[in-house]
């Protein structure tokens, strides 16, 4: 395109930065939600009928289905009996895959997907993650413990995905069982461990509480200092700033960082002490909702949350 058409759009692209900053300010946004306003939020538990755990979120048109496997493996050298959550993040599915740009959706999901593994991993040193602190995952101490793998199919993207997975991998384990186990030789320990009966009767298995796990809250800051939840894609684009904060139910933040694209801009005192406050009670007063919705007997569990 020409100069002209060029500098046209680069305008057209600042007045609509600009008119959304003016619309944050007076606290209403393009959809028509406040700052610290949420997306709809639909919650599906039981979606896979024959998985260990699954779940579907829907953030407002951001959507991710995650699926639970376990199995029997190592602990951890350093957390004998702590068991191992392994979270993976295919994002092909929200947007087209054209020549080699699959690289940036299997980088986009690896770094979604560390960054969830770490609300489980718990505090640096920590001897057991926060699965642990309520479920006894181990099987044999220093040689046997479960291994639970989150696979997480990102299905539409528009914003905050990373906040939709870590509710995602949450529901997932609120609906998984954990199969009842003997150890049947724990006096002869091979190298892989005691022999273990695993139990198959699905009405034996016990259901994993997931009660201290924590959730993303993603907060953008504009250069004015004001900030909002909830995120879109587009928002994400007109943000200073992205900040991502793991909160637990007591609203302590268990994790913080930032998108990748603005890991050098800094922000007053003040404005990061409003921020993370307000991360806190919004991640608190969210998971509140969440964990006080119960399912009907027999039925799956399905919360909605929002306008």
């Amino acid at each position: 395109c020409s100069w002209g058409e060029s500098r046209a759009k680069a305008m057209a692209a600042l007045s609509s930065v600009e008119v959304w900053e003016a619309g944050v300010a007076r606290n209403v946004r393009e959809d028509g939600r406040e700052r610290t306003e949420f997306r709809r939020l639909t919650i599906t538990e039981g979606v896979v009928d024959h998985a260990m755990g699954s779940a579907q979120v829907d953030l407002g048109d951001t959507k991710v289905l995650a699926v639970l496997t376990l199995e029997l493996g190592p602990p951890r050298k350093e957390r004998p009996r702590s068991a191992i959550v392994s979270v993976s993040v295919d994002c092909m599915l929200s947007s087209p895959v054209d020549g080699n740009n699959y690289k940036h959706f299997d980088a986009k999901g690896r770094d979604i997907a560390r960054r969830v593994e770490q609300l489980y991993d718990g505090c640096s040193g920590a001897k057991l993650g926060c699965l642990d602190l309520e479920n006894d995952l181990c099987v044999s101490e220093g040689s046997l413990v479960w291994h639970l793998n989150l696979d997480c199919a990102v299905i539409s993207d528009d914003g905050s995905l990373l906040d939709c997975v870590a509710m995602a991998c949450r529901c997932c384990l609120r609906d998984a069982t954990i199969p009842g186990h003997e150890v049947l030789e724990q006096q002869e320990v091979g190298p892989s461990g005691p022999e273990v009966r695993v139990e198959e009767d699905p009405n034996l298995h016990r259901t994993l509480s997931s009660g201290r796990v924590p959730t993303y809250v993603s907060v953008g800051v504009l250069e004015q200092g004001q900030w909002v939840f909830d995120l879109s894609a587009a928002e994400e684009l007109r943000c200073r700033s992205v900040m991502h904060f793991g909160v637990d139910p007591s609203g302590s933040i268990r994790s913080a960082c930032t998108s990748n694209a603005n890991t050098c801009v800094s922000h007053s005192s003040g404005t990061m002490a409003d921020v993370v406050e307000a991360a806190c009670l919004a991640g608190r007063a969210l998971l509140e909702q969440v964990d006080a919705s119960k399912a009907p007997e027999g039925e799956r569990r399905i919360v909605h949350l929002g306008k």
